[in-house]
């Protein structure tokens, strides 16, 4: 059985919720496709996110997740930037505006998912209803900086782990006919795991 590693962020700002946390919990040690899941929440904290997330090595997959507010499709990054540039601070405080998140490095790092297996998984799962686009900016906060360090340690240590960030609506739990609610959320991914297996 393959493993793949799938995080969530926590609660941050003014959101008292987050869909990822969530989503992330109820998917431990489950089994999707050919995967075995396993779970990790990181908080919405530089240092520790990176502490957290971890020896990448034992994966043969990485689905990092974070919620985008103000989206209207769920969202399958296709790169990450060498660069934090946010107004807003992290749970410590801290605030990185025109930061290098690793100096020397390439400026921009592109998911290790070919482009055309993004482009077919983003078709296939709009066919089965889920609103999904691909997108170019993961942002410059917490999320992207979490992507290109996970990208920029796979590339350091030559590993072909396949790893794609995937921003999520804001949970519109209250709203029953909503596509944006955890329970939809783990429709999708249970959809994005079969294809993953059915293009394999």
């Amino acid at each position: 059985m393959k493993t793949c590693l799938f995080t969530g962020f926590t609660s941050f700002l003014d959101y008292s919720t987050n869909p990822t946390e969530e989503l992330a919990n109820q998917l431990q040690s489950k089994t999707l496709g050919d995967y075995q899941i396993y779970s990790k929440i990181l908080p919405v904290d530089y240092q520790r996110a990176e502490e957290m997330l971890g020896s990448l090595e034992n994966y043969q997959l990485i689905v990092l997740n974070g919620l985008a507010t103000g989206r209207s499709s769920i969202s399958l990054e296709t790169m990450a930037y060498n660069q934090i540039d946010s107004s807003r601070p992290d749970t410590q405080g801290i605030i990185l505006q025109n930061h290098t998140i690793c100096p020397n490095a390439n400026a921009f790092l592109n998911s290790s998912f070919a482009p055309s297996q993004l482009s077919l998984l983003c078709e296939n799962l709009n066919r089965l209803g889920h609103p999904v686009q691909l997108s170019s900016n993961p942002g410059r906060y917490l999320c992207n900086f979490i992507y290109y360090k996970t990208l920029f340690n796979l590339e350091q240590k030559n590993l072909p782990t396949p790893c794609l960030f995937i921003h999520w609506p804001e949970d519109q739990r209250l709203d029953s006919t909503s596509l944006y609610t955890v329970s939809k959320y783990l429709d999708v991914m249970s959809d994005f795991f079969t294809l993953l297996m059915l293009s394999a």
